[in-house]
């Protein structure tokens, strides 16, 4: 459970974007949408890289997240887009000519800051994931549910090419509910704790937006956190973990991890056009419960997954991903 959140308070977490910046952004990509392009076809069917003069201006306010606090809220970039129409009842009804541009816009924007891509088994392997609350999955550690809190999570931990970054949108949130983030690096847990949550003592499963049974397939040898050159990132899943030690005390530490997390919790406030990068190494996320009406105006995220240059630990070079496939455009490095 995510408990002692506190909310930042806006002025003091959100980048600006400048008008001149969102207005290339939106020009390009309507230009993009109008030549035929979706999101899925951008790179490189239309483009090979990413317009300079575009690229330029994205830079002054478009950068990966501090790596202590591993968030940042941009604010200004998505100006150029209306909303969008009513928030679809699944996210197979999704992509329409309502968030064309805007799509290829955030396929635009993922691309300045690194390599976009995407899962076959996830979402028809798209670029630009949404985000919103399904019939039946109400209760569902995913990000489809509402009803249920959904709680502490590293973006698809599971698999050893997770992302990197995680960009969300908000494209609608009506009952004002806020992205929680937690970084390790400010959670307080013992030297003996961190020691031990280093040991390769559990598995983490792929999450039921990954439609199969897992446990026979379960990979042995995950470490929750390990060390980067800069400090101690983690990889935490606690709804889809499956346990290789029965000792208590590895157990107990990483209890104590989760409540740890909570003491150091936020929430980041989102309303329409507000995007939030994550670094998916440092910092988990998760979103409190509410009650959806699926009249059209649920809320509504979309998501990118993007990697970056950065290693991580050698162990998890010899993981399977259980048999999860990337789709990534080819956009020349």
């Amino acid at each position: 459970m995510i408990t002692g959140t506190s909310t930042v308070n806006d002025p003091d977490i959100a980048d600006v974007a400048t008008p001149q910046a969102a207005a290339l952004l939106a020009d390009t990509a309507h230009r993009l949408a109008a030549a035929g392009a979706v999101a899925d076809t951008v790179f490189p069917r239309h483009l090979t890289a990413l317009p300079a003069p575009l690229h330029a201006a994205l830079e002054e306010v478009l950068r990966p997240p501090e790596r202590t606090c591993g968030r940042r809220l941009i604010r200004g970039l998505l100006a150029g887009f209306a909303e969008p129409g009513p928030t679809p009842q699944r996210w197979q009804d999704a992509n329409t000519a309502d968030t064309r541009a805007l799509d290829i816009a955030l396929v635009l924007l993922s691309t300045s800051l690194g390599r976009i891509f995407g899962w076959a088994g996830q979402q028809d392997g798209r670029l630009v994931h949404n985000i919103l609350p399904t019939e039946g999955y109400e209760e569902v550690q995913v990000g489809a549910s509402s009803t249920a809190e959904l709680t502490w999570h590293t973006e698809d931990a599971f698999h050893p090419d997770r992302a990197h970054l995680l960009m969300l949108a908000c494209m609608r949130n009506p009952d004002d509910v806020g992205s929680r983030l937690a970084s390790v690096r400010r959670a307080e847990i013992s030297p003996t704790q961190r020691e031990l949550l280093q040991r390769p003592l559990l598995s983490i499963l792929p999450d039921d937006s990954y439609p199969q049974d897992w446990m026979d397939a379960a990979n042995a040898g995950m470490a929750t956190l390990w060390p980067a050159p800069d400090g101690m990132c983690l990889r935490y899943d606690p709804a889809y973990t499956l346990f290789h030690d029965d000792g208590e005390t590895f157990r107990s530490a990483h209890r104590r991890l989760g409540d740890a997390l909570d003491d150091c919790a936020e929430e980041v406030p989102l309303r329409f056009g507000d995007i939030v990068l994550v670094d998916n190494d440092i910092v988990v996320h998760g979103r409190g419960s509410f009650r959806p009406r699926y009249d059209g105006s649920d809320r509504w995220l979309k998501r990118t997954l993007i990697h970056l240059p950065r290693r991580r630990a050698g162990s998890e070079a010899h993981e399977s991903g259980y048999g999860q496939e990337l789709i990534e455009p080819q956009v020349p490095a």
